[in-house]
Order: structure tokens, then sequence, then C-alpha cells
């Protein structure tokens, strides 16, 4: 009987992550496409959606603590700014409810390619299958 216990935790927690590595996917492909060119208001509204309503957007070198009003004005503010935008995510840490990640952006804008110069940091956390907390490391 434990065993299947255990098995049964394991399978639980092991779909969480992967539920959890998806939204963290699904976030940074559709959040890119906001602030390409041609983007749209529904783009944004497909980032809501993967956001809880008391979700928090911080970002402490900057000294920004949005709520998620705030992070979806910030995201129309940017809308279509880009000629393309492509984010490659280097590495992952995956915890309990929370994902930390490394990335790299290429962004093409006016002609000029901007990469950014090391990997950043940005941490995620998660409750019932949406964002709780976007927090950025750079």
């Amino acid at each position: 009987m434990r065993k299947i216990l255990l098995l049964l935790i394991l399978s639980i927690s092991f779909a969480a992550s992967a539920a959890n590595d998806s939204l963290v996917t699904e976030f940074i492909t559709l959040s890119d496409k906001t602030k390409v060119k041609g983007a749209v208001v529904s783009d944004i509204e497909n980032v809501a959606l993967l956001l809880a309503e008391d979700m928090r957007y911080q970002h402490p070198n900057y000294s920004a603590d949005l709520t998620k009003k705030e992070f979806i004005q910030g995201l129309k503010n940017y809308m279509g700014v880009a000629d393309s935008l492509s984010t490659e995510i280097i590495d992952k840490i995956e915890g309990l409810n929370a994902i930390s990640i490394t990335y790299v952006s290429t962004t093409e804008m006016n002609g000029a390619t901007e990469v950014d110069k090391k990997p950043l940091m940005r941490l995620f956390e998660f409750n019932d299958g949406k964002i709780t907390l976007i927090k950025e490391y750079w």
C-alpha cells in the first residue's frame, strides 16, 4: 500500500512539474509575440489567461512590483515595437511550484540586432495551474 501511495504522489508531482514547465514555455512564446510588429490585443489577452488574478511581476533592480493589470498594461505599451524577438531558455531549475530559468533574448529593431550580453534570470511561481509570480533577477 505504501508503494502505491508513493507512486501516486510521485506521479502527481511529475504531472504538476510538467504542467508548470509548459506554462513557462507558453508564457515566453506568447509574451515574445506581443512585442513583435503585427501583434494584436488578443495576443496580450492570451498571456493574461496564463496569469492568476492576484499575480505579481517583480523586478527588484528597477523597483518594480506590478499587479496583473499593471503588467498587462506594460505589455500593451510595448506591443509591436520589435521587428522580431526570440527567447532561448538556457537552463531551468524546478522546485515545488516554482521554476527558475536563465535565458537569452535576441531582438531585431530598426535594422539592428541586440542579443543579451549574458543569460538573464527569471523566477516563476505557480498555483492552481496559473502563474502567480514572475520575478526578474537582472
